[in-house]
């Protein structure tokens, strides 16, 4: 009997303006566990119902409160690809903690108050702080007092309970994509910078427990990275096709591991202790 495997497609309500681009990048790594013998099966973050059979592996892109639930009771026996806790680790509050507390660059930042944060510089950034920006005005940049008052009026009124503020970094910004393993794209920086990058993003996928991720940064004008953004799972709508092979050849390499010396809780708990 082939190893069966799931794969949980993200929320709807999570993937806004993004929806197919971010089940094709689920199916993409199905394909190539597929190639490699695997029956995978596929399922809906919104419509999960108890696991009755153990599967090998699971593959997931889910960000609800509920599925990240199911998710931690599935980890308990079974490798998750990202584990949930590395998923909540992206949330702002906590992404913005755990990069320093690994020494990881990023822009200076606070806890959002009241108060407009001068000492952050001229035009910080307001971003909603519980989970990923889910439309536009969920980050914003900030020039006055009075536009600060507004925002986080408008955010009390939508119930954002959560901030955080980060000053403004001069640069380019710059896109990017990764898969523990070895794959790596930017966009938007310059080849000499793409190495460094790619340094910048393992530290920082390390510290928040992530094996799929992807996210922003800015480079400076002498060459300094600082990472701005990090996300579970990205669509890797720019570069799909190789992403979904390269995920897919991370999962194999995951239930070869467990096979040969049975190290699936290690696995299943790394996204925990980052």
């Amino acid at each position: 009997m082939p190893e069966t495997v799931l794969g949980i497609y993200r929320e709807e309500r999570f993937s806004p303006g993004k929806e197919q681009d971010d089940r094709a990048i689920l199916d993409a790594a199905a394909s190539a566990l597929r190639a490699g013998g695997v029956e995978v099966r596929m399922l809906d973050g919104d419509r999960l119902s108890p696991l009755v059979d153990r599967p090998a592996l699971i593959f997931a892109m889910c960000q609800s409160a509920a599925a990240l639930a199911w998710l931690d009771e599935a980890a308990k026996t079974t490798i998750v690809v990202n584990h949930p806790d590395a998923i909540r680790s992206c949330y702002r509050v906590n992404l913005v903690e755990r990069l320093d507390r690994a020494r990881v660059a990023q822009p200076r930042w606070a806890l959002a108050t009241s108060r407009f944060p001068n000492e952050l510089g001229a035009g910080p950034w307001l971003k909603r702080g519980d989970v990923h920006a889910m439309e536009a005005g969920d980050v914003r940049r900030i020039f006055t007092a009075e536009q600060w008052r507004d925002a986080i009026d408008e955010f009390q009124r939508r119930a954002i309970s959560m901030a955080i503020v980060q000053g403004h970094l001069e640069g380019s910004v710059y896109k990017f994509y990764g898969v523990e393993g070895g794959f790596f794209r930017a966009y938007g920086l310059a080849p000499e910078h793409e190495a460094a990058a790619a340094a910048l993003a393992r530290a920082g996928a390390a510290a928040l427990g992530l094996q799929v991720y992807g996210g922003d940064g800015v480079c400076s004008a002498d060459g300094t990275l600082s990472l701005i953004d990090f996300n579970d799972w990205p669509s890797f709508s720019r570069c799909r096709d190789d992403a979904g092979a390269a995920i897919g050849r991370r999962l194999l390499e995951i239930l070869e591991m467990r096979r040969t010396d049975g190290s699936h809780e290690e696995n299943a708990r790394r996204g925990s202790r980052a």
